[in-house]
Order: structure tokens, then sequence, then C-alpha cells
């Protein structure tokens, strides 16, 4: 009760246990101290329960007895219950990004303090421990709790703390063991698992208490997974080696060949699975319901507005400030004023009005694997290869605070610019006056792009089979399975905005998804957020006529809802004897592709792309056998060369044709736009007409063309002729359009005949054998 009574703990009670979750579902306003005494109290009937079973056990197996659960072990338990949530700050887990960022919103350079230190303390701990999972930032300033020199006063107290068994190190050494949920290291041992785990007394407190306050019935029997807890002794014998390596391993290294774990007896996999299933339920219909994600983004970002708009970041004492959810969200709003918590007035008032007063942002845009659009023509396994890679880009560059700011950002410009656009086009003119002037009032802080974590984890937890065998439990379904399926099916993002702007913001987020990862999202999408389906055609006319759009990507956006293809290193069917040059180059090339080519090209484009190269290495091939040893006259004899070459393979080659204010070159297979140019000797050709790739962006974008490719004729200035190999490379257009990518290839002329060319001396010099070689 000492402990319990502290400011420490007492803290908690206006912390919510589900962060703003009671703006949706009214009755989840519990706290976190709720929660706490929950856990010590499900410890306790953990520990009653296992101390059954050992009985059991020791009863049926006296050769192999289980050691007791002592006083000191129990006593200690209780303890990490208590302690186990004291890292969390305001509004509970949806300030756990923000704890962890090291830079002001908006800037790069990292700033020292507690933030760095939780860092360090996290790869410490994983270097220390072998855990069940990473440590949460929350878990992180818990065990620095715990470490504190303040905390170890306490637990040293023998007076206080009536000397349980354990010195004081100890039971900071266990305490931080169950924090973090170690299976092995400081302190560890089979019991750190009741505090953190798949089975664990906080799953078995917070699942059913949730879902009660919320008022959801998940159908999840405490009493029987709990009457199915077991201490598993883990040896070399009953732990199957193919499967569970690790384990069996560690079994052999253990003292006596034998280690113990907790797990659960075949009898409890119905009640471990329905666990599992509820709280996968809960991830689903409460926690990851569309306006809670919306309130806490609202949360993180005007706390991370407010540490910009002062020019500093939060100390660890403003954000565990001992103030409730409410009052901070006060405090915050410029309502009340609290001398331990500076602000300053700015953006962040208008958000933490905005959830004070539950006027909450809406949903613009909606993402998840599932709604990503079908490209025609590919087998279902490749349509589904496909979806999971460009879903693992999307997640892999939205997987941070600020790599989300920055998206909302970019979508806030390009929303802006939209709007300029249709303005400027005579569109909606009123409108878009008004619309371009709330986003000017607004400003990019209100544009939020949330991606939530994937919490479905691989099943760990052991089960002990009536014969003896220790194994992962066998479910009715394949968890792992379950998992990925969640990943693609379920797990959704959201571009979130005021009500006033979401239209806008919703076409500015379906053009910087479709030129950043190649991705449109099919109807469903549109129909999951309750917005309308069609773009008002008026707007995407305006953007093609103002050139924000090209015609490629206003039909893609419109009729053709299909995502595109990254190109690969077999798309490009590099011959043979480049390969036998460079046995790199396909892959080389498809990486450099790939990062200028950012969304790729449809399945149609593609395969365009890999005919016109073809005929490309064909040309090399012609002008390596002739005309790398003639001179060429000037570019218009170098266009006629490619030209008639591109046509006699079959290609359908425009020539001269007027477009976007000049003329083009060559227009390949209606995909692919060639310019040509012609230089004299240079030391770089690749540097050579640099410009020619955004002089053919410019064609690209009235014609809605992807790829560029810039044929260069230079002179031979000395050296070694190049291999053909040598002769293509890809580049970078434009840093403001990242889904254009030029192919250039440098052809040599002017080069001696082969009876002409002289030696090489540095491939001539003979080596000299060296003294130890020789023999004596």
């Amino acid at each position: 009760m000492a402990l319990l009574d502290t400011a420490l703990l007492q803290r908690m009670r206006g912390v919510r246990q589900l962060g703003l979750a009671q703006l949706v579902f009214p009755g989840a306003g519990h706290d976190r101290l709720e929660h706490i005494l929950g856990v010590v109290g499900a410890v306790e009937q953990c520990v009653q329960s296992l101390s059954r079973q050992i009985d059991r056990w020791n009863r049926d197996h006296a050769t192999t007895p289980l050691p007791a659960i002592e006083e000191a072990d129990r006593y200690a338990l209780r303890l990490a219950a208590l302690l186990h949530d004291t890292g969390h700050g305001p509004f509970s887990h949806a300030i756990e990004p923000v704890m962890e960022m090291t830079t002001l919103l908006g800037r790069d350079s990292v700033e020292a303090g507690w933030r760095i230190e939780i860092g360090k303390l996290q790869k410490a701990l994983k270097g220390i421990y072998t855990l069940n999972a990473p440590p949460s930032a929350s878990e992180v300033v818990a065990v620095m709790i715990v470490l504190s020199e303040a905390m170890t006063r306490v637990l040293a107290h023998d007076k206080l703390m009536m000397s349980k068994g354990r010195s004081g190190d100890e039971l900071q050494e266990f305490i931080v063991s169950a924090i973090i949920g170690a299976v092995e290291g400081p302190g560890a041992t089979y019991l750190s698992s009741l505090i953190s785990s798949q089975i664990d007394a906080d799953k078995l407190d917070y699942l059913p208490r949730d879902a009660h306050h919320a008022g959801l019935d998940i159908g999840f029997d405490t009493d029987r997974l709990l009457s199915r807890l077991e201490v598993l002794r883990v040896t070399p014998a009953n732990v199957d080696r193919s499967s569970l390596k690790e384990l069996h391993e560690r079994a052999s290294a253990s003292k006596d060949q034998m280690f113990l774990q907790l797990g659960i007896a075949a009898s409890g996999f119905g009640s471990f699975e329905q666990m599992l299933i509820g709280r996968t339920f809960l991830y689903d219909r409460l926690y990851h319901h569309h306006k809670v994600r919306s309130a806490e983004a609202m949360a993180q970002r005007l706390l991370l507005v407010a540490e910009r708009d002062r020019g500093r970041r939060f100390a660890l004492k403003e954000i565990f400030l001992g103030v409730g959810d409410d009052t901070m969200l006060r405090i915050l709003a410029g309502e009340i004023t609290h001398s331990g918590f500076a602000i300053a007035p700015g953006k962040a008032t208008e958000l933490a009005k905005g959830v004070l007063e539950r006027s909450l942002f809406h949903r613009a845009f909606a993402f998840r694997a599932r709604f990503i659009a079908d490209t025609p023509g590919l087998s279902k396994d490749t349509l589904e290869q496909n979806r999971r890679t460009l879903w693992r880009k999307i997640e892999s560059e939205l997987e941070t605070l600020p790599q989300r700011y920055d998206l909302g950002r970019l979508i806030f410009d390009v929303a802006t610019e939209c709007a300029k656009t249709i303005l400027g086009q005579n569109v909606e003119a009123d409108r878009m006056r008004w619309v371009i002037d709330e986003l000017a009032r607004m400003g990019p802080e209100q544009i939020i792009v949330d991606l939530p974590k994937n919490n479905t984890q691989r099943i760990s937890t052991l089960a002990r089979y009536p014969n003896g065998a220790i194994k992962i439990p066998e479910f009715s379904f394949n968890p792992q399975k379950w998992s990925d399926a969640y990943e693609l099916q379920k797990r959704t993002g959201y571009v979130f905005c005021p009500r006033s702007v979401v239209e806008i913001a919703g076409l500015a987020s379906k053009i910087v998804f479709l030129k950043r990862f190649g991705v449109i999202m099919g109807n469903d999408a549109d129909g999951y957020i309750k917005a309308p389906s069609e773009i008002p055609p008026g707007w995407i006319e305006a953007l093609r006529k103002g050139g924000l759009l090209d015609e490629a990507a206003a039909e893609r956006l419109v009729t053709r809802r299909q995502s595109l293809l990254a190109v690969a290193a077999e798309d490009l069917a590099v011959p043979e004897d480049w390969i036998k040059e460079d046995a790199d180059i396909p892959y080389s090339l498809a990486a450099g592709i790939g990062k200028h080519l950012r969304g790729g090209l449809t399945a149609e484009d593609k395969a365009k792309l890999t005919k016109v190269l073809q005929a490309m290495y064909a040309f090399v091939d012609v002008w390596f056998a002739g005309h790398v040893t003639t001179e060429l006259e000037d570019e218009a004899a170098l266009q006629i060369l490619l030209r008639d070459s591109l046509r006699a393979r079959g290609l359908e080659v425009d020539e001269g044709s007027r477009v976007g204010g000049g003329n083009l070159d060559l227009w390949a297979e209606d995909a692919v736009l060639i310019e040509n140019k012609f230089h004299g000797p240079t030391k770089d050709p690749t540097r050579v007409a640099a410009p020619a790739g955004m002089q053919g962006r410019r064609y690209a974008i009235s014609l809605g063309s992807q790829v560029v490719i810039v044929v260069v004729g230079h002179k031979l200035s000395g050296g070694d002729l190049p291999n053909k190999s040598a002769t293509l490379s890809i580049h970078g257009i434009s840093s403001i359009d990242p889904n254009r990518v030029e192919f250039r290839f440098s052809l040599p002329y002017g080069a001696p005949l082969p009876s002409r060319e002289s030696e090489d001396p540095k491939a001539r010099r003979l080596e000299k054998p060296s003294r130890r070689s020789k023999k004596g």
C-alpha cells in the first residue's frame, strides 16, 4: 500500500487505459491504475493456478520435481505488476511514437536528451536479454524508473519492504526482466513471462476489461486459460529439434540440460485460440477504429506541433507532469496554465480544441493492401505478389512519424497546387478560392497520414502434449497465415484532415500515392470511407490542361484504376554477351530504375519497354559492328540510323511529331520517348547534354510516358573502347518527379580500326616474382 499511495502510481488515475477511445466508446474511460490493480490480481490468480499444477506434477513425477513458487517470487511479481505500466504518459500508447522522436518536427538535427537515452537503453536491453518482443518506449521508461536512484533506495529499504528474500539489486533485475518480457538474462526466470508474453497477466486483465468498457463481447474464457497454465520442463529429449532448433540448443546448453518455461497444456488450446481471436477482434473494432485513430493521430500531432512552436522538446518531467489526459489537453489548448508546462500559442491550440470538442478529423483517403487496384493481364499469383511488393514499399516508407509527417506535408502541397491549378483553368472558381484560403489557414499540420503498427505476432508460446512432447500449439487455423491475412486484408492507413478539405485532400492523396508508390486504390477504398468513387471530371481535365497530371496519370485516376509494376532485372532482357562482360548488370540497372522510377509502369508499358530495349541492344550490336569506327556527321544522321534500325525490328516509331510546344525526336511503341544527342570528344559521356532528360520529360508529361531514352553519339577521345554493357546507364530526371527515369545509351564513334589499336602497357606489364616464391 505504501508504494501504491505514491504520486508515481496515483498519477496513473488520470491516464486513460485506452487513450482517447472514450470519444468513440463513451464507456471506455477506465484508467491505467484500474488496469494495474487488475494485473496484480491476475498475477495472484496465475501464481495460484501454477502452484496447483506444480503440486500435481511433483506428486506424479517425484524424480523430476518442479520448484515451488516461493513467497519471494510472488512478492516480486506483485511489485512488477504494480510498476509495469508506470512508463505510460498522457494518452497512453498514442504518445509512444512521440517519445521515440529525437528531432523537432520538420527538422533534421538530432537533439540530445532523454529521448536519446530511451533509444540507447532499448538497444542495450536487446543486447543483454533474450526477449519475447522489442521493448516499447513506455516499457523502457518504466525500466528507467525501476533503475532510478530513488527506486533503488525504496526497494533496498528493509523496513518498508520487509525483506522478501531478494536483495534490492536482485529485485530490480527481476522487475526489469518481467517488464520487458525477458526469456533469458539478468534476473529472468520463467515467471518473468507472467508480466509480459503472449499469455500474461497483462492480457488476462486488459482484454476482458477493455471489451467490457467498450461494450464489445469477445467471448474470452479467462478462467479456462488460467487453469491450463503450466510450468514446462524443456529438455533436448522432449523438444523437436527440426521445428524448435533454438529451444533445443538452449536446453542442451542449460544446466542439467533442462530449463523451465511458462506454457499451456494441450487442453488449453481452445482458450488460447479464443484469446488470440478476441485480441485481433479488439484491434479491428476498438483500438484501430478509424475515429479512435483520428483522435490519437491528432494528439500525436498536437504534441509535436506544440514542441515545434515553442522551439524545444518537452522534458521528461513535462510529459509525466502528474495531470490527467483531459487536463493535459486543456493546457495544450491554452484554456488553463501550469507552472510546470510551458507552451507557446500556435497551431497546436486548434488541434487540442478539436480533440476536446470532439471535432475530429475525417478520412480523406484510405489505403490497405487489399485496396490496391489490380493490374490487368496478370495471373492471380502474380497479382498477389505485386500487391505484397507494393504494400511493403508503402509500409517501409511510412514506418515512422517523421516519414508520415513528410508525406502529409507533400499531400498538403499537392492539394494546394491542385486547387490553384483548377482555379487557373476557371473551374469552380469561387469554391477553389475558398479551398485555397482554408488550406492556407489550417497549414500542413492538419493533414495527417496514419498507419497503425501490425500487432499480430508469430506464436512463441509452448504447449505440453499428452505424450510429453513440447511443441508450438496446433490450432484450428494457421496463426502465421492468419497474421499475413490480417496484414493484407485488415490493416488500414488513413489520410485525416478537416471535413472542409476532404475532397481536395483525397484527390491529392491519390495523386501522391500514384506518383510516389505507383499505387492506385480501387473503388473499395472509396466505399470504405464513404467517399464518392468519381473525381469531379472538370477537376481532372483542369489538372491535365494545367500540366499537373499527364494523360496516363489522368486516365489511371479516372477510368483505368490499376496499380503499377516495378521493373525487375528479368524485364530488362539484357543480352547474354553483356552479362558475360558484367554479371551484375541486370541487377544494378534494375536497382537504379527502382530508385528513380518510384511507382513503376503498367503491365502494358512494361512489356513495351522490354520490346524497345531489345531493339536498342540490337542497335548497339550494329553500332559496334561498324559505326563505332566511322565518323558521325551530326545528330540528324544518328536519328536516321536509330529510326531505321528500330523500324527494321518491327517497332512502331513516330518521328518529328509536334507535342508540348516542340518536336519529338522519336516516339517508340506509343510508350517510350527517345531523344538523340550528338557531341564531340568528352571524358564523361553520361554528362553530355545533361538537360536531354528534362527536355524529354516535357514531351513525356504530355504523352503520359514514364521512360525517356537518351542516345548520345560522342567522339571517342583516346583511351579504350568501352564494352557494350558500359554504354547503358540509368539516371533520375527531376527531383520533383519521382516516377520518371532516363535510360542513357552512350555510343562512341571515330574509334581506330582494330588493326591500328595500340598496346596497353599496364595490361602487358610482367609481374616480377617475389623473393618468397623463389626456391632455395
